[in-house]
């Protein structure tokens, strides 16, 4: 077989190996990471375009006419290949997977396939018409005439680049930098081909006639697309990051590649980190402060920063097919919402000082107050006045102990930090109800049958009955009053019923008793205690409510959600 020497294989097979490399590197990626669109149809078209400038390259250094021929046919299967490819790249490239359906993507296809068994076996001459050899400046070169089907497969690659030429470009407008470079890279690339191809098919000078120098012109694609693929990082970060991160947010964002290594920062991250050193390029452990507590569940911290600012750190995976590209972080100032939490922390800290010497100091002080009362009471000699008087002082002693056991659980309810477990409703209510008929002899307490129910609580859930059991029986009109409770499920949520036979609630009052300090004008107590009930319950995830009894009294109606339902929320 003999060769010919020309120095117009050169860009030729510079552009074959490069586009090898740059299909390899590919499909290196895919194995490593996992098979997603953007990469796949990438490495079939850069080996498309390697195949295709190859067999070019040979065809044009063969003289043998037949081989010529044949390697003439043989690099159409990279040729037309490789325009449904860029197609294809570019709607994966630019994010438009609704297009990217197997049946689709197999249609665009089957004109190339056409196409290349019509060349083949030229049928009436449906491929191509006739071929000649000339020479051209010392070259020997093929002419082939193209037949009807051959001009059809020709146009119809043409419409296709075009197409995904205009994707790409729409997209890149919508980019900033360096996403907007990488689409550059590829259109650049792509307008060289398209122009040379475009002055060949219309034999406009400088190209009228002569070698065809379509194939190598991709020399420039194959290097632009490395550029973009190595330089720019297209296959790991691609323009997903942009569009997640958002173009125009008030956050500072700070993307990362795989590696964890920062490849691009928005104008917002300096000032709020408070730093004026160079963040491209460093590992996101040195360029994003505490980045190590991002690595938790939820991926998130807030972090002092300098002039006592604090900023809430946020990282958010980016990944497309389930092949994970790098990640955004993003940078909130949230100085007053910390500062904020900070202070309350702080009042908090100094409200469970303050419940401790409650509870513990004036505790343990009116209870020894109410031990000599009672003794006085009990065995000195008083007059009918003296006695009234001491026993007024026992009931606001014993009141003011009332008054701290409702403080110390006050305090319990609206802490987070106390552990809830699995409560049986039953139990909590048998015990409370055994609990006040001991402090209270003269009422009459009725329990029905209740139905088993669990609910996620804490001790706490015994106050919530203690409470409303009590309220009944002190703010009774009767000498010796009663109390019934009752109890339903139903599937869902659990619903407790305690009736009294009292002077009842009015409308107006129903609305307003469950708030803090309210109480009837001559009732007794502290009248925090359904305010108490209210907050336990609202904090179990449940509601209470009062509805009218009959004939007489009030009916209060506690629901809570059962503990299945709440795990399943």
């Amino acid at each position: 077989m003999n060769w010919q020497h020309t120095a117009y294989a050169y860009p030729m097979v510079f552009a074959a190996v490069v586009a090898a490399v740059l299909s390899a590197y590919a499909v290196r990626f895919v194995r490593r990471r996992g098979r997603n669109p953007t990469v796949v149809s990438f490495a079939v078209l850069t080996a498309a375009v390697s195949f295709w400038t190859a067999t070019t390259a040979v065809k044009l250094l063969l003289v043998d006419p037949g081989a010529k021929l044949f390697a003439y046919k043989l690099l159409h299967v990279g040729a037309m290949t490789a325009a449904p490819t860029f197609f294809v790249f570019a709607l994966a490239y630019t994010g438009r997977r609704e297009l990217l359906d197997r049946y689709v993507v197999a249609s665009l296809y089957v004109v190339p396939a056409v196409f290349l068994v019509v060349l083949f076996t030229n049928p009436l001459e449906l491929g191509y018409t006739g071929w000649q050899l000339s020479t051209v400046d010392g070259v020997t070169t093929l002419s082939v005439t193209d037949g009807p089907v051959s001009v059809f497969g020709l146009v119809y690659g043409f419409v296709l680049l075009f197409l995904g030429l205009g994707v790409i470009g729409q997209y890149a407008l919508e980019l900033d930098r360096p996403y907007r470079t990488q689409a550059t890279l590829l259109l650049v690339g792509m307008v060289v081909p398209s122009v040379v191809a475009a002055l060949e098919l219309t034999d406009t000078a400088p190209l009228a006639g002569g070698v065809n120098l379509i194939p190598a012109s991709l020399a420039v694609p194959s290097v632009t697309f490395g550029i973009a693929v190595y330089r720019y990082r297209l296959l790991d970060i691609l323009p997903l990051a942009y569009a997640t991160a958002g173009a125009h947010s008030a956050d500072g964002l700070v993307v990362l590649d795989a590696d964890e290594v920062v490849v691009h920062v928005n104008d917002h991250v300096r000032p709020l980190l408070g730093t004026d050193g160079p963040l491209l390029g460093r590992p996101a452990s040195e360029a994003v402060p505490n980045y190590g507590d991002l690595a938790g569940d939820p991926p998130t911290c807030d972090v002092l920063v300098e002039g006592g600012r604090y900023v809430e750190l946020t990282r958010i995976p980016l990944d497309r097919a389930g092949d994970p590209l790098g990640w955004v972080v993003s940078v909130r100032d949230v100085t007053p919402r910390k500062r904020y939490e900070l202070a309350l922390e702080s009042r908090n800290d100094e409200l469970e000082v303050l419940n401790r010497i409650v509870r513990h100091d004036i505790r343990n002080d009116m209870q020894l107050v109410t031990a000599y009362i009672d003794i006085v009471l009990e065995h000195e000699p008083l007059s009918d006045e003296a006695r009234s008087q001491l026993e007024t002082a026992l009931r606001r002693a014993l009141n003011t102990v009332d008054l701290t056991d409702v403080l110390g659980q006050l305090m319990r309810a609206t802490n987070d930090d106390e552990r809830r477990r699995a409560l049986d409703v039953g139990d909590a209510v048998r015990e409370a109800v055994e609990d006040v008929r001991e402090g209270y002899p003269n009422a009459a307490f009725t329990v029905d049958d209740l139905p088993p129910a669990t609910v996620f609580a804490n001790d706490l859930l015994d106050s919530v009955f203690v409470n409303v059991l009590k309220n009944a029986v002190v703010h009774s009109d009767r000498d010796h009053p009663s109390i019934s409770v009752s109890g339903a499920a139903d599937g869902e949520r659990v619903t407790v019923r305690i009736a009294d036979d009292g002077p009842g609630i009015s409308d107006e009052r129903k609305s307003v008793v469950f708030g803090k300090g309210a109480k009837g004008l001559e009732s007794p107590g502290t009248g925090t205690g359904l305010y108490l009930v209210e907050t336990i319950v609202t904090n179990f995830g449940g509601t209470v409510h009062i509805e009218d009894n009959e004939p007489r009294g009030s009916v209060f109606v506690i629901e809570l959600p059962l503990a299945a339902v709440e795990a399943a929320d």
